[in-house]
């Protein structure tokens, strides 16, 4: 039992250390601190269970190497969208641009051509 403990501890160091690459990619993007060491803990645990358990390794392998390049490949400004969910609804675009005035040439929104008679559809 004690002759396997130093290689166990090489494991776990090796996870943690590892499990740090994408979570240095994640602080960037202004990750809140609590998300960042609940990340790095579910990195190092999955690295060593990938390490340690045979069986679940080919489980959770493909599911590792998505998460271990997600950060680098989609930005970690998109995983924070996608974690935090929706954002504010969109605002509404108010028009506040005044009416132009009836006394003024194209005063008169539905008259464009009222005092065109000729018939050429206001071509001079």
């Amino acid at each position: 039992m004690i002759g396997g403990m130093p290689l166990l501890l090489v494991i776990v160091l090796v996870a943690a250390l590892v499990g740090l690459i994408p979570v240095w990619r994640l602080r960037i993007a202004g990750w809140p601190p609590r998300w960042l060491v609940l990340a790095w803990l579910l990195y190092a645990a999955s690295i060593f269970l990938a390490v340690r358990a045979p069986l679940a390794t080919r489980f959770l392998l493909p599911i590792l190497v998505l998460a271990y390049v997600a950060p680098f490949i989609a930005g970690p400004e998109r995983l924070t969208r996608v974690l935090r969910g929706p954002g504010e609804p969109a605002r509404p675009v108010i028009d506040v641009t005044p009416p132009a005035a009836a006394g003024l040439p194209g005063g008169d929104a539905g008259d464009d051509d009222a005092g065109d008679s000729s018939g050429d559809g206001g071509a001079r």
